[in-house]
């Protein structure tokens, strides 16, 4: 508990939480970079499961600085989210839920990417049908993770400030 006051009456905390406008433009780059990481990520778990099979795969190569940056966004703003009302988040099991996730969802998905593009070093003719199960179990991850995210809002149980 004292950790968590400890973050809580940060200068940077208290900024976050007071200001008008730090919150509400934290939550609009989280969005938004997670709906680069995210809905890329889809989009090209899609492609592997044979949707627009008229596309090349090794196309999707382009898009990987996208969900680079759509990752460093949501992290950066996460985390800033977070010191805003530690205890909102630390104390809750569906963040630490989200977070496994989440975490699962991105090294499934850039692995099958990677599989789905090259084979020995080589493109790829074609997906596996193992590479298209776990592009099926990687869709699933993404909507459970997110889904725990909007979860968040209302399943905290601790709230040290308001």
């Amino acid at each position: 508990m004292n950790f968590l006051l400890l973050i809580q009456d940060s200068l940077l905390s208290t900024w976050l939480r007071e200001s008008d406008w730090a919150l509400f433009a934290l939550l609009i780059v989280h969005t938004i970079g997670m709906a680069f990481l995210a809905g890329t990520s889809i989009s090209i778990l899609l492609r592997v499961l044979g949707i627009a099979a008229q596309v090349p795969v090794t196309l999707f190569f382009r898009f990987v600085p996208l969900i680079t940056y759509g990752f460093v966004a949501a992290i950066v703003s996460g985390v800033l989210l977070v010191l805003g009302y530690p205890a909102k988040a630390l104390t809750n099991p569906v963040f630490y839920f989200k977070l496994i996730v989440l975490t699962i969802a991105i090294l499934l998905t850039r692995r099958t990417l990677q599989q789905a593009l090259y084979v020995s070093g080589n493109p790829a003719p074609s997906t596996t049908s193992r590479t298209r199960l776990v592009a099926v179990l990687c869709l699933l991850l993404w909507i459970v993770g997110i889904t725990a995210g909007k979860f968040l809002a209302y399943t905290n149980t601790m709230l040290l400030v308001y």
